[in-house]
């Protein structure tokens, strides 16, 4: 204990006690990043990056890059394809083919064919020339037979320049070389492939091959670009950053499972009660105890106003029920009123980290406070309480002593702080093995004996149990929230 109130007093002295809006704001900071964190590595984004960190690292890109290497024109098919080609362009027969293919010459052979001279040339031409019109001949010519007068229209066609210029070049290489090769599988075999080496596909295909970038040109290239710009953002590098950071492992001890803002204009029924719990369970009314001077209202000294809510100490009298060991519930005249809620029925826990914001003002004979008790009223555990006999506040915890009426007492004051003006942080940490109460984050007093052994709910309250000075009421206790964790198991 002695070392916690060493460092908080030294803390205090260099001015590094933390502020509670600079301690809240660090800490809402930190509770949003873990949020940012948690929702980011649940996000598209991220699971669309974890995914293509999988393929790169299976190795597919670099080996694609490394294939893509040996891919050349050198030796291709396309590279073979085009001296093919070449080769095939210089082959006269085919020079001849497509000479002839498309010329005039060839439009007029067809033309004389078409007149039938050719045809009727070759049948006189095979009369005339037989062995058996040469030997009668000149009896044909003598008697001016039809074999003779054939012989002079076979004499005509000879002369005709037509015919002349047909048989010319039908008889030479070019229309030789055409006809041989019109209509067969050569000369698709050549077209085909000209028209496929003349071809855009070809074009694209011989540049692409020719090219250092290929690797460059593939949709793998595209996923190791978007990954490697990804792995350089910010949002990674943050997020990575923190998977193995203990930054969150407070954040990650801890689960809310009770916490009160007081934004309602009305104090939440569910959570609250205004009285003792066992007014509510017994006698469904508010009481004090006998030896207080104030009388709990069950609600009408409570306000919530701007997210606060307020419990207020006036000087006024009332009538209310108080609680005598010896007498039980009697009937009081009361000199003060005051209020006091708790979770009696609707929360309960034990162990964790207890924690309000409040702010109080420092009025002698008043007092104010937070504590934890349950169905008995020991043990008893005070995260802070404002004395009424003085102006110090401190933590403490009450716990039975066998065989007597006194309990045992731990408590350790809290000094130098202006509760009046400013609002603190006040909490307990209690797990197995000791009890810590704390102020803004930073630990004051610490128990590890006679720790409560059960749930406990939460109270709030303020009243009068000293010599109070009516002029120097009204005194209020102000709750900016109230929050409750309990720990997680540990991993």
């Amino acid at each position: 204990m002695a070392l916690h109130k060493f460092r908080l007093a030294t803390l205090k002295i260099f001015g590094r006690f933390p502020k509670t809006e600079e301690f809240e704001a660090i800490d809402n900071a930190l509770r949003k990043e873990y949020d940012d964190f948690i929702t980011f590595g649940e996000s598209k984004n991220y699971a669309d990056y974890l995914q293509l960190k999988s393929y790169i690292d299976s190795g597919e890109p670099k080996r694609l890059q490394e294939e893509l290497k040996l891919l050349k024109y050198s030796g291709s098919q396309e590279q073979l394809k085009e001296l093919e080609l070449k080769r095939l362009s210089k082959d006269k027969a085919l020079k001849n083919y497509f000479k002839v293919k498309d010329s005039e010459n060839l439009s007029f052979t067809r033309n004389v064919e078409l007149s039938g001279k050719p045809t009727r040339y070759k049948e006189l031409k095979q009369i005339v020339e037989s062995a058996d019109y040469l030997a009668q001949r000149r009896l044909h010519k003598k008697d001016n037979s039809e074999e003779y007068k054939q012989e002079l229209v076979y004499k005509q066609f000879k002369k005709d320049s037509e015919l002349k210029r047909y048989f010319k070049l039908m008889n030479s290489n070019e229309f030789k070389d055409y006809l041989s090769l019109d209509g067969s599988g050569r000369v698709t075999a050549f077209t085909e492939l000209k028209n496929y080496i003349h071809s855009k596909d070809f074009a694209d295909r011989k540049e692409y091959l020719l090219s250092n970038k290929k690797f460059e040109q593939t949709e793998e290239y595209r996923k190791l670009q978007e990954y490697e710009s990804l792995k350089k953002s910010e949002r990674i590098i943050w997020y990575e950053s923190l998977l193995h950071s203990p930054k969150f492992d407070e954040i990650k001890r801890w689960k809310l499972v009770f916490s009160d803002n007081f934004e309602d204009k009305k104090l939440d029924p569910s959570k609250w009660i205004t009285r003792y719990f066992w007014g509510e369970e017994l006698i469904n009314k508010s009481y004090s105890l006998a030896a207080d001077k104030h009388c709990y209202t069950d609600g009408n000294n409570i306000e919530l106003n701007n997210g606060i809510l307020k419990i207020t100490t006036r000087k006024e009298e009332a009538e209310g029920l108080a609680w005598d060991l010896k007498m039980g519930f009697i009937p009081k005249k009361f000199e003060y009123t005051s209020g006091i809620i708790s979770t009696g029925k609707s929360f309960r826990q034990q162990q964790g980290r207890f924690e309000a914001k409040v702010k109080f003002t420092d009025t002698p004979g008043v007092y104010h406070a937070f504590w934890l008790v349950g169905d008995k009223m020991l043990p008893h555990i005070d995260v802070f309480r404002k004395n009424a006999k003085n102006t110090s506040t401190q933590g403490s915890i009450y716990t039975a002593k066998d065989g007597s009426s006194k309990p045992l007492v731990l408590k350790s004051k809290l000094g130098g702080f202006n509760f009046s003006s400013n609002f603190f942080i006040l909490s307990i940490d209690w797990n197995t093995e000791s009890i810590v109460w704390k102020i803004n984050g930073v630990p004051y007093m610490e128990s590890t004996q006679n720790l409560p052994g059960m749930p406990t709910y939460l109270v709030l309250s303020s009243g009068v149990i000293g010599d109070a000075t009516p002029n120097a009421l009204p005194a209020s206790l102000e709750i900016d929230w109230v929050k409750c964790w309990k720990e997680n198991p540990k991993e």
